[in-house]
């Protein structure tokens, strides 16, 4: 068997991908990545993040990022376990990327994201709008930016569309048709399908973001579109995010600037064709511009949580007064709030329980106050609940080191002054 050794580089990325592989392998790149320009060059071993290496007749994948290698029989498995490595690379790389896991298609200018939701079907109903001529720019992850025009975009990756099978009934014909004509690899689990010149944008084509669309795949349901709430919409979309070297104060404020500036939806659907047939006719144009993302963040909002070194410090919450910890950022939505760690690596939600108690820290405030001030306000609520949840949110604020003790306050005791006559 010829090996083909040497390192794969592609465009936009400086660290590259060791290779000891088979011609089964090379082959299978193009159909994989027809638009994410790549090339096996010979250099420094040093300059590798990864490694792909045929071992008997296996694929292993191994990163100093991974817990462990993977191993794998074919190419298909290698390529996605690759892919996520490459999304981490570039997030490493690049710690002002923002990157929410769910598909990207576009629409009159504009991308429509679909955040990743299990077994919703984002894949199938990507390649169904690309049958329908939409152009693709994900079914996977999309890195986010703000272009130098000040919109937030997302980032092409050039990377095929890949369907779970087997395909469901419900994809229709013209997906079935678009795929029969199309270059695949594929296994008993994963097809990768090779869009066409226009079909797939390239890698690094950027379109601002128009919409959000929640998937819900309900067997027998007419495809049906209704809205969905910032506030629910921003939780979503903090569980979707994988930027976890980005500092959580900037997360929050993108987010929260693509919630409150692109309608959200939930789709409810069974057939794929109907879907988008719906999703053609609700974005066939845009009522107003897009939006400006704000100015207020400078580049040393961007430093990378990564670099940060903060632990809390250890609080004994049965004495004392407390205040909010310095450096902490908070974000509100529709009557709902999220707050920042202090290290800039977490993003916390507050209920409406907590959200009372955070508001009485804005002054210094002891356990014992916070109990006797909320029974006061809330006096048909028993209050054994209330100091029962006063000292668990109390509890759990200052292990995410998000107290601090407030300074006892120093007074100056009174002195007589003696004044010349």
């Amino acid at each position: 068997m010829n090996m083909i050794t040497g390192h794969l580089k592609f465009d936009g990325l400086d660290a590259t991908v060791a290779l000891n592989v088979d011609q089964k392998f090379v082959s299978a790149l193009p159909v994989v990545f027809p638009h994410w320009p790549h090339a096996i060059v010979q250099q420094d071993e040093d300059s590798s993040f990864s490694s792909v290496t045929l071992t008997g007749n296996k694929y292993v994948i191994a990163s100093p990022f991974m817990d462990n290698p993977t191993t794998f029989k074919d190419p298909a498995n290698t390529l996605c376990s690759l892919i996520v490595e490459l999304a981490w690379a570039r997030l490493r790389q690049d710690t002002s990327l923002l990157c929410l896991h769910g598909a990207a298609i576009e629409f009159a200018g504009r991308l429509v994201i679909f955040p990743s939701t299990r077994r919703a079907g984002k894949s199938t109903l990507t390649v169904a709008l690309a049958a329908a001529g939409k152009t693709v720019f994900t079914d996977d992850f999309l890195p986010l930016k703000v272009t130098d025009d000040g919109l937030l975009s997302g980032i092409s990756s050039g990377i095929s569309p890949r369907l779970r099978l087997p395909l469901p009934d419900q994809i229709g014909a013209n997906a079935l048709n678009y795929i029969q004509n199309r270059s695949m690899i594929q296994n008993r689990q994963y097809q990768f399908v090779t869009p066409l010149i226009g079909e797939l944008a390239n890698f690094g084509d950027t379109a601002p973001i128009g919409s959000l669309v929640f998937l819900e795949r309900t067997e027998g349901a007419a495809a049906s579109i209704e809205p969905v709430s910032e506030a629910d919409a921003l939780t979503a979309l903090i569980k979707q995010n994988f930027s976890r070297a980005m500092n959580a104060a900037v997360i929050l404020k993108m987010l929260g600037f693509i919630t409150k500036s692109a309608p959200a939806y939930r789709l409810i659907y069974d057939d794929a064709e109907q879907a988008v047939d719906l999703l053609e006719a609700c974005f066939r144009e845009w009522d107003q511009a897009a939006a400006t993302f704000p100015t207020d963040l400078d580049n040393t909002a961007f430093k990378s949580a990564l670099e940060t070194d903060f632990t809390p410090e250890a609080l004994d919450i049965s004495e004392g007064s407390f205040i909010h910890a310095s450096g902490i950022e908070e974000v509100s939505s529709d009557g709902k709030r999220f707050l920042t760690g202090h290290n800039g690596k977490s993003i916390h939600y507050l209920n409406d329980g907590a959200v009372n108690i955070w508001r009485l820290l804005e002054e210094p405030t002891s356990t014992i106050e916070a109990i006797e001030m909320l029974c006061a306000v809330f006096p048909d609520h028993p209050a054994e609940d209330i100091r029962r949840d006063v000292i668990a949110t109390f509890t759990e604020f200052a292990r995410n080191g998000l107290l601090q003790k407030a300074n006892t306050v120093c007074q100056t005791p009174e002195i007589e002054a003696t004044l010349p006559v």
